[in-house]
């Protein structure tokens, strides 16, 4: 059977009826100066309670998200008939909003109660909550009891302290719950008093202590997810700690694990041992027998030391693995033991199935712990070039000086591309018959930011490897067809077998040279490799450069590869003779018959030769005697900013 519950308001209604049947006109005076004073604060004060009860309810559901029970709450709240609205809100944004069926008949006669929500762990405030109350009650009695007279004055205090003892009666069960909710904990339960009441106060009793056992519920329930969460994160932290520290095919430890252990070590030494051409066994064997290799041969090297917990073994990466000393041995021993490990790596055969696989080792050292692993890395690669199975490092090998020199041309080269210092030199290539100047050479120049022109021969090769190369190739490309746009001079540029294979490239240069109409002036010298004769794709480019009307040209012939047949097959219009044949030519008698080959073969070709590097009179003479047709040198001119 449902509860009937009698209703506080109600008694306070008829509380309020009895007084002013009694009184006429002072209840004019005491609406005006009391009930708006006193009666009026305590309807504010209930307002207050309820809203300081509801809120440590309201703070705990935001603070667990459960958005259902909020909307439990003000529903529960709105069954108050002086309650005509309620309203939460989040960040300035509604989560929860009720209103009753007498809001929009009492909204002019109710006030605005607002009290913050504050988060239960922190105090920080998460929300706030909107109560928007009735103040009927107190407009009737301020209407109803105008014509009360003064006399009536002193009997009406009596009454309204009577009252406001009864209310505050009334409402002191709402505070002692407020108090014993103050201190509430999930974890613990408290007791909630006054829930066998038949009123609000039982109700709203009952609803906190339905709701406790929920939150105690679902407290339990979030410990124990809480505590799955941790440890499956405790797994994963030592899965991936493993993943970070331990090479997955070999399970040695890792590039990483090593960087850990050197930052922990003050006196150790370093080897670096690199598998010898291990790209051919992984090609000729395939994939899955390279990592087998690499399996069995970190275990080899592992029990090469099992016994020696001096010794960290780990792989770098690929094909390099180290050998870490945590104690640093004396340096006799350590250069035996880089030499043994090479002995008895090369001794051992490790099987794939049925074959048997030979491998060799090169093995760079650092004897020195700090900066160990860059030391060894360079004794390796010295190693490497020296075809030498072990090298220590050794300050004198002057790399990492080298290395500096690399980084400052790369950013040299860098600033200067970005400032639009790469800038074109014009050497004058002289006709021997008519001694008159008959084409320009384009070189390239850096110039630095003290303003010094620096020579290609400084800065060519750290392009090549920096793959700057073909940006020095475009911007060469475009400021020597512009210079001579309006120019009546032949002009050459050098190109490289790297830009004709370079497809962005060629239309780079296809584009530029239509774009300022050069094409019947411009010759491309390609420079001499052996490399030119082994490409389908530099004949292509010959051919589409004379379909636009450019000649081509072989740089530095007779420094290479000079083979005559290429000369046959490739559509070129002239040969520049290196340097190298040129320089002493009016002394070397054998430099003479090359040159004289060369120029005998170019005749017959109708191809114009061009002496390179003609450096005094004596030379000069000897290149007009031989009857080459052009030549080209600081005797006769040094390259120039201008023509």
């Amino acid at each position: 059977m449902k509860r009937k519950i009698s209703s506080l308001s109600t008694k306070i209604v008829l509380l309020i009826a009895a007084v002013a049947f009694l009184i006429t006109f002072v209840i004019f005076v005491v609406s005006v100066k009391i009930n708006k004073e006193a009666f009026y604060e305590i309807e504010i004060e209930k307002a207050n309670l309820i809203a300081r009860t509801i809120e440590p309810l309201i703070a705990l559901n935001i603070y667990l998200e459960m958005q259902s029970n909020i909307a439990q709450i003000t529903h529960q709240l709105i069954e108050n008939p002086n309650i005509l609205a309620v309203k939460v809100l989040k960040e300035n944004k509604i989560i929860d909003e009720i209103k009753s069926k007498e809001y929009d008949e009492n909204i002019d006669n109710s006030f605005v109660v607002k009290r913050s929500i504050l988060e239960p762990t922190s105090k920080k405030e998460i929300a706030s909550l909107v109560l928007v109350y009735s103040n009927k009650g107190h407009k009737d009695l301020v209407n109803k009891y105008k014509n009360l007279v003064v006399v009536l004055l002193f009997v009406l205090s009596i009454l309204f302290i009577l009252f406001a003892s009864y209310v505050k009666y009334l409402l002191s069960p709402l505070k002692t719950i407020a108090l014993s909710l103050k201190n509430y904990s999930p974890s613990q339960e408290i007791e909630i008093p006054f829930t066998s009441q038949n009123n609000e106060i039982g109700l709203i009793s009952n609803a906190l202590h339905n709701m406790q056992d929920k939150i105690r519920q679902y407290s339990k329930q979030q410990q124990n997810i809480n505590k799955y969460l941790e440890e499956k994160v405790n797994e994963k932290t030592l899965e991936l700690r493993r993943q970070l520290y331990i090479d997955t095919l070999t399970g040695l430890p890792n590039r990483f694990s090593l960087l850990n252990d050197v930052a922990n070590i003050t006196n150790g030494a370093l080897l670096i041992l690199n598998i010898d051409d291990f790209k051919e066994i992984n090609d000729f064997y395939g994939h899955v027998a390279g990592d087998q290799i690499l399996k069995d041969f970190s275990n080899k090297l592992t029990d090469m030391f099992c016994n020696d917990f001096n010794v960290a073994v780990n792989r770098l990466s690929g094909d390099e693995f180290t050998l870490l000393f945590m104690q640093k041995p004396s340096l006799e021993n350590f250069t035996q033991i880089a030499k043994k490990v090479i002995f008895d790596i090369e001794k051992t055969l490790f099987l794939y199935k049925n074959s048997e696989v030979g491998i060799r080792v090169t093995i760079g050292g650092s004897y020195e712990i700090k900066r160990g692993l860059e030391r060894a890395d360079i004794a390796l690669k010295s190693a490497k070039k020296q075809q030498k199975p072990f090298l220590l490092y050794d300050e004198n090998l002057n790399i990492e000086e080298q290395y500096k020199n690399n980084m400052g041309w790369v950013k040299a080269l860098k600033i200067a591309i970005k400032k639009s210092m790469i800038v074109p030199y014009f050497q004058p290539i002289f006709d021997n018959k008519s001694n008159k100047i008959i084409s320009y050479e384009c070189l390239v120049r850096l110039i630095d930011e003290n303003s010094n022109v620096i020579g290609p021969y400084k800065f060519l090769t750290v392009a090549k490897k920096s793959k700057l190369y073909s940006k020095l190739t475009k911007i060469m490309v475009d400021k020597s067809c512009k210079f001579f746009e309006h120019l009546d001079y032949d002009f050459s540029i050098n190109i490289s077998i790297d830009d004709i294979l370079n497809k962005d490239t060629v239309a780079f240069i296809k584009n530029k040279i239509v774009k300022y109409g050069v094409e019947k002036r411009v010759v491309f010298e390609i420079l001499e490799t052996e490399e030119i004769g082994n490409y389908k794709e530099i004949s292509n480019f010959i051919n589409e450069m004379k379909e636009l009307g450019c000649k081509i040209a072989i740089d530095d012939f007779g420094s290479g590869y000079s083979n005559f047949e290429y000369l046959l097959q490739l559509n070129i219009d002239y040969i520049k003779i290196d340097g190298s044949l040129i320089k002493n030519i009016d002394k070397d008698i054998h430099a003479q018959i090359v040159v004289e080959t060369v120029v005998s073969f170019a005749k017959k070709l109708h191809l114009i030769v061009v002496a390179e590097y003609v450096h005094n009179e004596e030379v000069y003479e000897k290149v007009k005697e031989l009857n080459i047709d052009r030549s080209q040198g600081f005797f006769l001119c040094e390259p120039q900013a201008q023509i």
